[in-house]
């Protein structure tokens, strides 16, 4: 050779794969016509690949004086199927190749030529004339890894190296298959120290072309397809009862091998069937690199024949595999009931069962398109503006999901559950929020478990002295609240207090954890007084009005007194109400002036909280799921 083949080598197979030499053989093996290959591997444990050999015979014509002229120049190929590279992945992994070779010389004479292929190689060989044979092939015995280490027990492992080759060479032995021609692959191994946990032992596996199912035929009409100026065929299998030993595999034809392409999800399969597709036009051939390990189509025309061939997938799935389109129905219906904001976008039309995730993430990209369509919009026409209802819905119906796990979360609280987790839920202790913020904040503000209202907020503080409260509110220090009266949670809303020159409303909530007794959730009442006639203080100049809450376990005691002296609502759960007339006090306690004012406070249980708000959700809920659904069934 007048080249250096450790530069050809490094420049033409910088990222190969190590079965690529089992394929090269291969190839070589069919180009010589040969009937049976047999690949025999021997190595004393995959720790130690430097005792790796490996021996692969056939029975073809040999290395004839063509073939072998052929072999000693790179890139000198018999047609344009062939790259004339691929021997040089031999000295990727192995510093020295053995090659034996029997071929007919003439009617009369065998010849046995011996060569050694090592990065030296010139071309020097060793003929021998034979007698009393009339049988041809090759052995190459590879000697001398020249690597490391081996990268996967599955370079070496017989039932992967035939997985392999019959997927790389489907094309071909299918085209043999058809001829009637025959074709026995074997590989086997002997290995001295085994890893049957990596399943990696000392065993041998066989295929023949007996093992290939028929394939049916199907030419793709498809006017994008002009471009290429050429008949594009589908090559397909689909079988339930898995009579073939076969590989699934979808892939291009490409000089008589497959190049598969990652177009299906495997596993959006029944794995009861088994499956081959294979996309053949002459336009195809030659499209791959030297190393036969990426296609050379650009990228509109991978794009193009991509989602073709998705279709034409697609069409033969649904009419040979009818069970996947009611599975992938009831799949649609399962995650309209779990994502309602999201019916009407999930795939319509897919390969295989439909992935749940894939599915939702496919229908919040749609969503997000529709919504950004919308925005800007300079105008809406009719349909645009209907489209637009329906998003808001869409994004209402959204948020009431979040709110739902809020209420399951407080559905869940349990008895020993300290009371800053119910705080937590409604508002985040030691929390200052402000309705500027409002949007960040809605996933941390649900005020809204108490009344829908209360989403108004202006200011919200959680877990805060009072002294804060009245801070927030401009209250002067001589009217000052003393530190040790903490409301759970306190609310400033319905105005900024720092810039309106009005008065506010106040919400103050208390809580109480389960399990406590009657006299301690009754001393709630108590704490709702002492908090009004204080905050009274600064009625009606800063503040307007006030409401309090009691949240607490209602215990059967508790709810006989609340039943004498209180009024009960309608609710879900127990939710007393009244309205006290309070003499406001300052903060020593003594009355402020003659007047009382009203008061109005709410004596709640926990299963009252959320299930009131349960139901409220469920009622938004259904009015958007209504609203998504009218509005699908019209532009179906």
């Amino acid at each position: 050779m007048k080249i250096k083949l450790s530069s050809a080598i490094n420049r033409f197979f910088p990222n190969s794969s190590f079965k690529m030499i089992y394929s090269e053989a291969m190839a070589n093996a069919l180009d010589a016509n040969a009937t049976s290959l047999h690949i025999d591997i021997s190595i004393q444990s995959f720790n130690e690949p430097s005792t790796l050999i490996i021996k692969i015979k056939d029975n073809g014509d040999g290395f004839s004086d063509e073939n072998f002229q052929r072999f000693s120049h790179l890139m000198d190929t018999k047609d344009d199927n062939h790259k004339g590279l691929g021997r040089l992945v031999f000295l990727k992994y192995f510093s020295l190749v053995k090659f034996e070779s029997i071929f007919r010389k003439d009617e009369q004479q065998f010849i046995k030529r011996y060569f050694l292929f090592n990065e030296r190689f010139n071309g020097e060989k060793e003929d021998k004339i034979i007698d009393n044979t009339n049988s041809t092939g090759t052995t190459l015995i590879f000697k001398s890894f020249c690597n490391k280490a081996l990268n996967a027990y599955a370079d070496i492992t017989p039932n992967e190296i035939i997985a392999y080759l019959t997927n790389c060479f489907l094309p071909r032995l299918y085209a043999k298959k058809q001829s009637g021609s025959a074709f026995v692959l074997k590989v086997s191994s002997n290995v001295e120290e085994e890893n049957i946990g990596k399943d990696f032992q000392s065993c041998e596996c066989s295929f023949s072309l007996e093992e290939l199912p028929v394939l049916q035929e199907k030419i793709i009409n498809n006017r994008e397809l002009d471009i290429f100026h050429s008949e594009f065929n589908l090559l397909y299998y689909i079988d339930k009862n898995n009579s073939y030993k076969i590989n699934n595999i979808t892939a291009l034809c490409i000089d008589d091998r497959a190049m598969e392409l990652d177009v299906l999800d495997k596993q959006a399969l029944p794995e009861t069937h088994k499956f081959i597709f294979l996309l053949k036009s002459e336009y195809l051939n030659q499209k791959i690199d030297n190393a036969r390990q990426d296609v050379t189509l650009n990228e509109q025309e991978l794009k193009v024949l991509k989602r073709i061939f998705l279709e034409q997938i697609s069409e033969i799935i649904s009419e040979k595999i009818p069970e996947i389109e009611e599975k992938n129905n009831q799949t649609r219906q399962t995650l309209s009931i779990k994502f309602p904001h999201l019916e009407g976008l999930f795939p319509k039309n897919s390969i295989g069962f439909l992935n749940e995730y894939q599915s939702v993430e496919f229908a919040q990209d749609k969503l997000f398109e529709e919504q950004k369509e919308i925005l800007m919009a300079e105008t809406l026409s009719n349909e645009m503006y209907e489209k637009s209802l329906v998003q808001a819905s869409r994004v209402l119906a959204e948020y009431i999901l979040y709110r739902n796990k809020i209420i399951q979360k407080l559905k869940n609280i349990e008895a020993n559950d300290e009371e800053k987790k119910i705080h937590n839920l409604i508002v985040p202790m030691q929390k200052t929020l402000h309705s500027e913020n409002h949007f960040e904040n809605r996933f941390i503000n649900n005020a809204w478990l108490l009344d829908d209202k209360y989403m108004s907020y202006q200011t919200i503080l959680s877990d805060e002295n009072i002294e804060k409260l009245i801070q927030e509110i401009k209250i002067t220090d001589e009217q000052d609240i003393p530190n040790d009266v903490r409301p759970d949670i306190a609310f400033v809303f319905s105005d900024d207090i720092n810039t309106c020159d009005h008065p506010v409303d106040v919400v103050v909530v208390e809580l109480k954890k389960k399990n406590l007794g009657y006299l301690d959730n009754k001393r709630v009442i108590d704490q709702l007084e002492q908090r009004a006639k204080r905050l009274l203080a600064y009625y009606p100049k800063k503040i307007q009005r006030m409401w309090f809450f009691g949240i607490v376990e209602i215990d059967t005691e508790l709810r006989d007194y609340l039943e004498e002296k209180w009024i009960q609502l309608y609710s879900k759960g127990d939710v007393f109400y009244k309205e006290e007339n309070l003499f406001p006090v300052n903060k020593n306690k003594e009355r402020i002036g003659t007047n009382k004012f009203p008061v109005a406070m709410t004596i709640m249980s926990f299963d009252a909280l959320w299930k009131d708000a349960e139901a409220r959700n469920n009622s938004f809920l259904d009015i958007f799921r209504k609203a998504i659904q009218d509005y699908t069934k019209q532009n179906d």
